[in-house]
């Protein structure tokens, strides 16, 4: 079954995840870097005096917390719920929100502007017209899918859904 669809698909989704596989992975890889460029800076600014213990803790939980939240988010939204996309935007407006006080410890330049910068680029790759064209492709696929699984019920054929 190399190149054949799925028996019950509407639509071959690997077509369509192949045309939109760089919206997709842009946020996903902008969100890499936000929360490991966000992580070192606030580490240097806010956690500077505290201990290693706490600080990769604190880590830890806040960017296994956004990594959950945007991949919940991105799963929802491949499946046809395009307002799931402002929890995404939540999270990357969460590392801005972060980042930008650290400029009063005056931090190295460099990593605050790429600390600032990738998730800018997460919400402009969100914004995209290659992401909205694939949300908008996704709802048309689930109204499809609720079309054929209300037909099925009147039909009384629904047994393997």
């Amino acid at each position: 079954m190399k190149n054949h669809p799925a028996p019950f698909s509407i639509e071959d989704p690997r077509r369509l995840w192949a045309r939109h596989r760089l919206a997709l992975f842009g946020g996903i890889l902008s969100l890499c870097f936000s929360v490991a460029i966000a992580g070192t800076l606030m580490n240097l600014t806010y956690f500077a005096d505290a201990s290693d213990e706490f600080s990769n803790a604190v880590f830890l939980v806040g960017g296994g917390t956004a990594c959950v939240a945007f991949g919940v988010a991105q799963s929802i939204i491949l499946h046809g719920y395009s307002q799931w996309v402002w929890l995404q935007v939540g999270v990357f407006m969460t590392y801005v929100l972060l980042v930008l006080p650290t400029v009063i410890y005056s931090p190295d330049r460099v990593l605050f502007t790429l600390a600032v910068l990738s998730p800018l680029i997460g919400l402009l790759c969100l914004n995209s017209k290659r992401q909205r064209e694939m949300r908008h492709k996704m709802v048309e696929l689930r109204h499809k899918r609720e079309a054929i699984i209300a037909t099925l019920k009147q039909q009384g054929r629904r047994k393997w859904w």
